[in-house]
């Protein structure tokens, strides 16, 4: 099974950006039309978060998202198992890996890649600039080693989500290497705050600001804009500043730099993910049909 997986990832990760976008395009404008649960959750997100938008252009952003989900899971086999010089073109950004080398030169970095644009590209991007230690969710099945092999293809060092994995990012901070988080997600019960996102409280993750206090160790956004047309990516390097290092009010200011991101390039973040499943006591889920 492994090995039949493989060779259908390779093979569709041969295939020309222009042509996997192209059918990305295509499936992912299906999802907007057909009435399905990620886009009843993108509209929802859009409607909670964004509500100073017109209900047409939240539709729009909405399959725009679609579009950009399913671009995100074709072009993955491409970014894990594809030609290598076609990687390292479509990592050839010098403006981005100036301030990243920067930041690196400096010690330990802390580097966020939230589930927006190319995410997968964004952590190949961190590791072609230096040693890199990033937190990883076991996957089951046959698809887990698959994606570890992908992930680790430019040097990463993968450590999963438990004790041993934040450890491990600790010494990886106090050894000057970058360390990668994904900032955006429902972290499990007990290991998080609730912090407000677009003013609603969000179950937040107080890793990145714990690990920044404990290190001093500077933050940064990495995300990579996907191009139109398989044009290619644009990398930005953003840091996040100092408050998130602050053990009362980090989560909350991790929450605003996530909402800076979003609203830059809203038309690229995964908004059908179930960012407020957990809610404090007493709120009503927004995922309730009415």
């Amino acid at each position: 099974m492994h090995r039949l997986l493989r060779a259908l990832l390779v093979g569709v990760g041969a295939l020309p950006l222009w042509l996997l976008h192209g059918l990305a395009a295509g499936i992912g404008s299906l999802m907007a039309v057909i009435p399905n649960t990620r886009r009843r959750i993108a509209l929802r997100h859009l409607q909670l978060c964004l509500p100073e938008l017109s209900q047409a252009e939240r539709r729009r952003i909405a399959r725009q998202s679609m579009i950009h989900l399913a671009k995100a899971v074709l072009e993955a086999p491409a970014i894990w198992f594809g030609p290598q010089r076609r990687l390292r073109r479509w990592l050839d950004d010098p403006s981005a890996v100036a301030r990243l080398q920067a930041l690196v030169a400096q010690g330990g970095v802390i580097m966020l890649c939230p589930h927006i644009g190319s995410w997968e590209l964004a952590g190949m991007f961190c590791a072609a600039q230096g040693r890199i230690t990033s937190l990883y969710k076991p996957q089951k099945g046959a698809i887990d080693g698959l994606i570890l092999e992908g992930r680790r293809r430019l040097g990463a060092h993968l450590v999963p989500t438990s004790g041993g994995g934040v450890r491990a990012l600790l010494q990886a901070l106090r050894d000057t290497q970058m360390v990668g988080v994904l900032p955006d997600q429902d972290p499990p019960r007990g290991s998080g705050v609730f912090a407000p996102l677009f003013g609603i409280p969000a179950h937040t993750s107080e890793l990145v600001s714990k690990l920044a206090a404990r290190t001093g160790a500077p933050v940064c956004f990495c995300y990579a804009e996907r191009l139109s047309w398989g044009r290619g990516f644009r990398f930005h390097v953003v840091p996040l500043g100092p408050a998130v290092a602050d053990p009362e009010t980090g989560p909350t200011a991790l929450n605003r730099g996530i909402e800076a991101v979003l609203t830059h390039l809203p038309d690229q973040y995964w908004w059908s993910y179930k960012r407020f499943r957990r809610l404090p006591a007493g709120w009503r889920s927004p995922y309730r049909r009415r």
